[in-house]
């Protein structure tokens, strides 16, 4: 699937479930509206398996000419960029606070997508894979 189709499939509700390298476990849903023709707003929420503890994010989504940007909010900072994506590369790299982030955007469909995050450095060093799939209500449209 090309990136575009990918970004104009986003919007709608997802549930995922993302597994770290240390076997923790967080479930939730991510939840994507439309906010200009160009840019999606979405919110992921949901608990860690273990703990019961919850928790939840907002994300930007937009689309510039073939390239694919997600943004994360920082609450005391606003929405700064964490990923640009194209269809020839989708993983990005950067660094942050001497830790090397790398996001890489797995199968697209449809109905479902992935994504693995491998964070190494001196603070962190650990990886998040998430599954994501097509709430059943949005399958019906």
């Amino acid at each position: 699937m090309q990136l575009i189709d990918f970004w104009r499939n986003l919007p709608g509700q997802w549930k995922f479930e993302r597994v770290f390298s240390d076997q923790s476990i967080q479930v939730g849903s991510l939840h994507v509206v439309k906010e200009t023709n160009s840019v999606y707003k979405g919110q992921e929420q949901g608990i860690y398996k273990v703990s019961q503890q919850t928790f939840f994010r907002n994300y930007k989504y937009s689309w510039e000419v073939d390239f694919l940007n997600i943004y994360g909010e920082n609450p005391k900072q606003g929405y700064g960029l964490l990923h640009t994506l194209s269809n020839a590369s989708r993983v990005h790299t950067h660094i942050c606070k001497q830790d090397f982030y790398q996001f890489e955007l797995l199968k697209t469909d449809l109905t479902s997508w992935g994504s693995v995050i491998t964070i190494t450095g001196p603070r962190k060093d650990l990886k998040l894979t998430t599954v994501y799939k097509r709430s059943g209500d949005d399958l019906l449209q």
